[in-house]
């Protein structure tokens, strides 16, 4: 999980991002509440959330580069949340990949990287 200044969020604001596909910088948003086709990720599986919060399988995929995330990312503001913040579960990772497979917004190539990534070597 990392936190960068999100653009793309209603309204933008510093915003929690899991990295779905590291290779590919791509990330989906973590929302404090569930909408159709989030998991949940627990406090208690995740030190750093200050609640439950639900990562967002059906959402759009946020794809950036090396220099843009470094921008995201020194201008949200707070230099301890700067990088890396957490990292999700091992059971979260693997309960991802059904909600992501079923995505209406991402092509089946795109699904098949990320379900990869997932995975782990």
């Amino acid at each position: 999980m990392i936190w960068p200044y999100d653009p793309g969020a209603n309204p933008p604001k510093p915003k929690l991002w899991v990295c779905v596909e590291p290779e590919q910088l791509w990330f989906l948003r973590i929302n404090s509440v569930s909408r159709p086709g989030s998991i949940l990720l627990s406090r208690a599986l995740h030190s750093f959330l200050d609640r439950d919060s639900w990562l967002h399988c059906h959402g759009e995929l946020i794809e950036t580069d090396d220099h843009e995330l470094a921008t995201l990312l020194e201008r949200q503001g707070i230099p301890e949340r700067r990088g890396v913040v957490d990292l999700i579960a091992p059971s979260v990772r693997g309960a991802a990949a059904g909600p992501i497979g079923r995505s209406p917004l991402l092509a089946r190539t795109t699904i098949r990287r990320i379900e990869a990534a997932l995975r782990g070597p």
